[in-house]
């Protein structure tokens, strides 16, 4: 599905580094380390853009513990959940290769780093595995890890491609991505309930205001192959204003629903919404996604500290990968 890491890439730089590789002579290119080159297979999961699904996971988990007294570890479930979303983010890249060279924004299909049947069979795999390890675990578990892929599989893949349909691109990101991931946050420790959905609208209304916004600085590249997403449709003033008022919604709601976490992580980025849609600019809305993001992850790794080292590890593993990789200095916070 369609999401925006809170780090940056340039778009010249990943071009000028593919070009680079693709430029080497074969002899030179077949000596590149083998470890280095396989770890291809690693990063194209994008595990960058994962801490707005894991954060909201254990948000979910998080709030199920503190209504039924107890907690039940939710690490096997994190694990599942990454191979899960990675699979997503495969599928979502062999359907977005022409939007993708475009937009300038990924390169390991599009610059032909991994072949398309590779990429076809890592997805196939990670989404067999997930969804049998989540029915290992419980039915309600499957059920939504298997309806995940399916809001993954109708976003990216025609003749469904609902990333080429405005509203419909928008509620799969909102559901899968928000409501779906807290409801398997909750489903770790209690059963699906009215009360869990509830609950996990104010994440879903979160994750269609980031998602919004990070349509914006792709308009053009997606007007060019077509792809109508409702920034295309609506354009960046009005987009921007809706996107601000989904932050709104979401933060009442959660007040109503005393997710105090949840408040006051929406109300220490609500102000970069604001400036967004007043502004109308593109870094102004970057900057918008960043902190939204920024704040929730913030938010879960407080209350599960083995969270921070997760994300330290995977920064500096995908700083040292890209390095070695490409010589690029990426990601960055910049």
């Amino acid at each position: 599905m369609h999401q925006r890491s809170i780090f940056t890439l340039s778009s010249s730089s990943i071009v000028r580094s593919v070009s680079a590789e693709a430029e080497l002579p074969a002899a030179w290119r077949r000596t590149m380390s083998f470890s280095i080159k396989h770890l291809d297979y690693l990063f194209i999961t994008r595990p960058v853009l994962m801490p707005p699904v894991w954060s909201i996971l254990l948000l979910g988990h998080l709030r199920a513990a503190g209504l039924e007294g107890h907690r039940i570890s939710i690490g096997p479930v994190f694990f599942l959940i990454s191979i899960s979303i990675g699979a997503v983010y495969i599928l979502n890249q062999i359907y977005d290769i022409e939007s993708d060279r475009i937009n300038g924004k990924l390169f390991f299909l599009a610059g032909g780093l991994i072949p398309l049947n590779n990429a076809w069979l890592e997805a196939l795999l990670l989404a067999a595995a997930g969804v049998f390890g989540a029915f290992l675990w419980s039915f309600q578990l499957g059920i939504l890890f298997a309806s995940g892929f399916l809001f993954g599989y109708l976003y990216s893949a025609p003749p469904f491609s609902l990333k080429n349909r405005h509203v419909w691109g928008l509620l799969c990101n909102a559901l899968g991505h928000g409501s779906l991931t807290f409801l398997i946050g909750w489903c770790v420790i209690s059963n699906l309930s009215l009360r869990a959905l509830f609950f996990s609208l104010p994440y879903f209304l979160a994750v269609a205001a980031v998602y919004l916004n990070t349509t914006l600085p792709d308009i053009q590249g997606d007007q060019k192959v077509n792809k109508i997403t409702l920034g295309v449709k609506l354009g960046i003033p009005r987009a921007a204003g809706l996107s601000l008022f989904f932050v709104l919604l979401s933060l009442v709601l959660a007040w109503v629903f005393m997710d105090r976490v949840f408040v006051v992580a929406a109300a220490l980025s609500f102000p970069f919404f604001v400036y967004a849609a007043l502004t109308k600019k593109i870094k102004g809305i970057i900057l918008s996604v960043k902190m939204a993001v920024l704040c929730l992850t913030i938010a879960a790794a407080i209350f599960y500290p083995w969270y921070f080292v997760v994300l330290i590890v995977g920064f500096l593993g995908t700083r040292i990968y890209y390095r070695s990789r490409f010589d690029m200095a990426y990601p960055t916070f910049i």
